[in-house]
């Protein structure tokens, strides 16, 4: 049989004030399953509408693909004889020699295609969350369910708190064949603080003392927005004592006062630094502690050859297995004597000595 023309109808504009020029591209035209077509309701039928495609072609639009239409009476109340349609092909009916059409997947079809637009010119759209999934996040664009990946989220709240809200994005990737649509929250905030990143990076400067949100924590640090920059604190930069990871000690939406420590005005890019807002405990050692004295120190961590003690926030001490071999626990306390201090190269060396009360 014959095929029915592909055409796709400008988005916002009423299919009534396009119809003539539609059909008028109709002729010596092919359609495929997947596309577009305009014709009229020939008839009305208990179970779907018979459609005429300009004159020459028929197909039959099935009730489950009419929107709001569940019996023969919704279709007598809501479509005419004669009435201009929009469909989308879905597949050619061979043994009725027609096209099977569908109206409820024409607005999806202009969706997907506005998303591609989208991306093309970099438009900023709005997500609505639909939840949490591995990696990221669901969300929904014009009723077409996409992926925002975590690495391309910035907020300042747990996952589990997003559903529902609506964030802006940028579309990264668009398949309507494979019904992939990637989307990105980062990139369009990124964009909506261009004009306030500027201004902050010329005001910016080594030493200066800043305050900002916390809007991503990592492995190897955290994020931190100083009006508009997203400045990196490094985890080796948020406090003088030894930590895991940085949610140990930062939370998520936390407001944090840092110093900043380099600046990088081509990259857009600066470094934080969260404990040289405190003294380093490394410059009272020496009034501290003494060779020969007795303190308690906490296992901070486990060396081939020995172990590091905290003995105060941010001063750790050596202590070698010697003759105990490896008998200390982690995070334990015991008690040390401190052989000897070198605060200047920030060592101190300790000797496994209990207490009299501990022999």
């Amino acid at each position: 049989m014959a095929v029915l023309q592909h055409l796709t109808l400008p988005m916002n504009e009423s299919l009534e004030a396009n119809f003539a020029a539609l059909l008028e591209k109709s002729f010596n035209a092919e359609v495929r399953m997947g596309s577009l077509c305009v014709g009229s309701i020939l008839r009305i039928e208990k179970d779907g509408l018979l459609v005429d495609v300009d004159g020459k072609y028929e197909g039959f639009v099935p009730m489950k693909e009419i929107p709001n239409a569940n019996t023969a009476e919704d279709l007598l109340e809501n479509f005419q004889v004669g009435a201009n349609l929009e469909c989308f092909v879905l597949r050619d009916n061979e043994e009725h020699h027609q096209y099977v059409l569908s109206l409820r997947r024409v607005q999806q079809v202009k969706n997907w295609e506005t998303l591609n637009q989208a991306k093309e010119d970099q438009t900023t759209m709005q997500a609505t969350i639909l939840g949490v999934t591995k990696g990221g996040m669901l969300a929904s664009v014009m009723n077409i369910k996409g992926f925002i990946p975590s690495s391309q989220l910035r907020v300042t709240k747990s996952l589990d708190d997003l559903s529902g809200e609506e964030l802006p994005v940028k579309v990264l990737e668009v398949d309507s064949n494979r019904n992939k649509l990637i989307l990105s929250h980062r990139q369009a905030v990124f964009e909506m603080k261009a004009a306030m990143r500027a201004d902050t990076l010329k005001e910016l400067e080594e030493g200066t003392i800043v305050t900002g949100e916390v809007v991503k924590i990592t492995d190897f640090g955290v994020f931190v927005d100083i009006n508009g920059i997203d400045g990196l604190l490094p985890l080796s930069e948020i406090t003088w004592r030894r930590i895991k990871h940085p949610s140990d000690v930062i939370t998520l939406g936390e407001h944090v006062t840092v110093q900043v420590l380099t600046v990088d005005h081509d990259r857009q890019r600066i470094s934080l630094s969260l404990k040289r807002m405190e003294a380093d405990p490394w410059t009272v050692v020496d009034e501290t502690f003494q060779a020969g004295q007795q303190v308690e120190g906490r296992i901070s961590k486990q060396l081939a050859s020995g172990v590091l003690a905290e003995l105060a926030s941010g001063v750790e001490a050596y202590c070698a297995y010697g003759q105990h071999g490896r008998i200390f626990e982690q995070d334990a306390i015991y008690n040390f004597e401190v052989v000897s201090i070198a605060a200047y190269d920030r060592r101190i060396t300790l000797a496994y000595k209990p207490f009299k009360a501990e022999d």
